[in-house]
């Protein structure tokens, strides 16, 4: 993400407070390398260089200013090195004259998540005001570390701590419609991805956010994905359609685990089979729905510890083997809430945020679904955008798609 910096952004100042945000944060000095059998080993340096971090670049001279800052975004999301580090970059575009400096913040995902982003910010953002101000960077006590998370929730696995959700997992792949239709056979990498977007309006929005959940007592996210599942069923003919759906993943599993200021990837990705009941009206639809998210365990986070962490031998070996949604679904809530919430004329360090044209994922990479959906209130609107391979579906059908869900959107408000 990007940020045009105050005009008195001192620069020595914004290096000490990332090197305040580097030490406090474990996983920000974290670096992977894959042994000869092919597993991947995580290690946490003591301590990391805060000059390989941050790089300032003067922009000044660039005959074209946007061309060269997009090849330092680039160059800097392509440079993370999982064996070498560091995971978190930090590059300072300076303009000079009326131009505002900017500043890029890219972490590889590894290190990262939703959760995590807004942490970083708000750390990075407190040390340099203290800083600034004169006061040492006091970031407060530090949470769990990535590391003691991850050895407690291996160790659980191994003792069978989920081993009561294996049926569950079990039942929600089973009996559900896992592929989807598709258009071509061609490949599903980011190279060839494309997106759709439609939006409802602020009427609508408001209506959506404020008057369904009443209406049906329940949760947005459960209208959300109620609508979504009528659109599957007339897409795909299928009433029972499994779908991926992502959460935050810092249960209190553990009395002496405390995740709330961590920073790391802790998204539960798990599956949920959208089975829609015989009585097609919204409050039947409602409540199934909301019946079959609330059976989740514990939010899903035992879905990928099953998968990934369960020994070769134990009950839930299935699950490794089970086929994975080819769809996802997150509902992100309300877009730019918290630091760098891109509010204009504010003189926070962090206060300021604009677009970043980079490059997110590797081109070549292979995407995790055919489609996956986000949603999110951005500007008073709901904006749904549709992330697929134009080598597997047409732009038609994922337009027809996108029009289909928010023209359902909208008859849920007309019970």
């Amino acid at each position: 993400m990007t940020f045009l910096l105050p005009e008195a952004t001192d620069l020595e100042t914004l290096r000490a407070a990332l090197a305040a945000v580097l030490a406090q944060h474990d996983a920000l000095r974290s670096t992977f390398v894959r042994d000869a059998a092919g597993d991947w080993h995580g290690t946490i340096l003591a301590e990391a260089d805060v000059d390989r971090v941050l790089t300032v670049h003067d922009l000044t001279s660039a005959t074209d200013v946007e061309a060269a800052w997009r090849e330092l975004v680039v160059g800097a999301q392509s440079g993370l090195d999982l064996g070498h580090g560091p995971l978190l970059r930090a590059v300072v575009g300076r303009r000079g004259g009326d131009g505002r400096d900017r500043l890029l913040l890219t972490a590889h995902h590894l290190v990262i998540d939703g959760v995590s982003w807004r942490i970083l910010l708000e750390d990075l953002a407190t040390a340099y005001e203290q800083l600034r101000t004169g006061t040492p960077a006091d970031l407060g006590p530090r949470t769990t570390s990535v590391q003691r998370w991850a050895d407690r929730l291996t160790a659980h696995v191994t003792e069978g701590g989920f081993d009561d959700q294996v049926d569950y997992w079990r039942s929600v792949i089973d009996r559900a419609r896992v592929q989807l239709p598709m258009d071509l056979p061609g490949a599903n990498t980011v190279s060839v991805q494309s997106a759709v977007s439609a939006s409802l309006s602020e009427e609508d929005t408001r209506a959506l956010l404020q008057r369904a959940p009443g209406m049906y007592r329940t949760q947005i996210n459960d209208v959300l994905l109620a609508a979504f599942a009528r659109v599957l069923e007339r897409w795909t003919g299928h009433g029972r359609v499994a779908v991926n759906l992502e959460g935050h993943g810092r249960e209190e599993l553990f009395d002496d685990v405390d995740l709330t200021r961590t920073v790391g990837w802790f998204t539960a990705i798990h599956p949920v089979a959208l089975e829609l009941p015989e009585d097609e009206s919204w409050p039947a639809t409602m409540r199934a729905v909301k019946r079959q998210l609330r059976a989740v365990p514990q939010r899903g986070v035992g879905y990928g510890a099953l998968r990934y962490l369960a020994p070769a031998d134990g009950p839930a070996r299935a699950l490794a083997e089970a086929p994975e949604p080819q769809i996802s679904f997150n509902y992100l809530g309300q877009a730019g809430a918290g630091a760098g919430d891109g509010t204009d004329g504010a003189d926070g360090l962090l206060d300021t945020r604009t677009g970043t044209d980079g490059q997110d994922h590797g081109p070549r990479q292979e995407r995790n679904h055919l489609i996956d959906v986000v949603a999110a209130v951005d500007e008073g609107r709901l904006r749904i955008t549709w992330y697929y391979s134009a080598g597997i579906h047409r732009a038609s059908t994922v337009e027809a798609l996108a029009e289909d869900y928010t023209a359902t959107l909208r008859s849920v408000l007309k019970r």
